[in-house]
């Protein structure tokens, strides 16, 4: 599980509060949060470096007589994977703002209810999640790499379908609709997320420029490098289970050339093939 300091787990609780409000992120609410984590009564912590992507900032081990400590991660440097909610309207709100208030601390990023919902009403095919061009879809924007139906159930539980875009992968399970129930699933999902490297689909927006559904409050930095891949595959079991994905062929570089909004990013190629949304994006090493 990824160890992340005093500032990180504030910033997830002040995305919990945004997102929870059932609207899409602005670039406003982004700020106040950020600025809720950056102020100096926020438990004394140190200046924040939102220029800098998290696990940059996680590597740079000072040296030993600096006197600082420098966070450790212990199972993923990458930016947050985007993780679309769709939830009965009969559930109260334990299990989801627990899920909202943790998902950083398994690499996560729980997207806004209003942001996830404009994207299902406006994506053909997504009155049924179930559909893989639906889940195909959301995949590119809002960039989901899980799509999680959560619905009450009897006995005070949930039940839970998971789809994992990348793996093209659905798992089931029940849960207790509390903070209990809340911990088990975020250690599946993180456990799920982890099984492929964090990823990004480009895509036309105005004009010929491309963006991914990935920016600021993932932790990707502008300038942040990045490969251009061809399309991946799954690497399955002998009973055919999908367990990992292989990426595919580096084609060429790409960048991140601004932010645009929280969770959106321009991105331009650099070196190599040409930059099109038939390719996927990785952090470079």
């Amino acid at each position: 599980m990824i160890k992340f300091n005093s500032r990180t787990v504030l910033l997830s609780g002040a995305l919990a509060a945004f997102g929870l409000s059932g609207c899409a992120l602005t670039d406003t609410e982004a700020k106040q949060a950020m600025d809720i984590v950056d102020s100096p009564t926020a438990l004394n912590t140190p200046q924040a470096e939102w220029g800098t992507p998290f696990w940059e900032r996680g590597n740079r081990a000072g040296s030993a007589d600096d006197g600082k400590t420098a966070p450790s991660f212990t199972r993923r440097d990458a930016p947050l994977a985007n993780v679309a909610i769709a939830l009965d309207d009969g559930l109260d709100a334990t299990l989801p703002r627990a899920l909202t208030a943790g998902a950083a601390e398994h690499g996560m990023l729980v997207l806004p209810k209003g942001l996830v919902q404009d994207a299902l009403n406006n994506t053909p095919g997504c009155d049924d999640l179930a559909s893989e061009a639906c889940r195909s879809a959301l995949s590119v924007y809002p960039g989901a790499r899980l799509v999680v139906r959560i619905d009450a159930a009897s006995g005070g539980q949930a039940s839970v379908r998971v789809w994992d875009t990348a793996l093209n992968k659905e798992l089931e399970e029940r849960v207790a609709n509390d903070d209990q129930g809340a911990a088990r699933l975020l250690e599946s999902l993180g456990n799920q997320v982890a099984a492929a490297e964090w990823s990004a689909r480009p895509f036309v927006g105005e004009g010929d420029d491309l963006y991914i559904a990935a920016g600021r409050v993932n932790g990707l930095a502008e300038g942040t490098e990045l490969e251009v891949r061809e399309p991946g595959r799954a690497v399955r079991s002998p009973t055919g289970q999908v367990v990992a994905w292989r990426a595919g062929q580096v084609v060429g570089k790409a960048r991140v050339a601004e932010w645009v909004g929280a969770t959106l990013s321009r991105v331009e190629s650099v070196s190599g093939t040409a930059l099109s949304p038939k390719h996927r994006l990785s952090l470079a090493p």
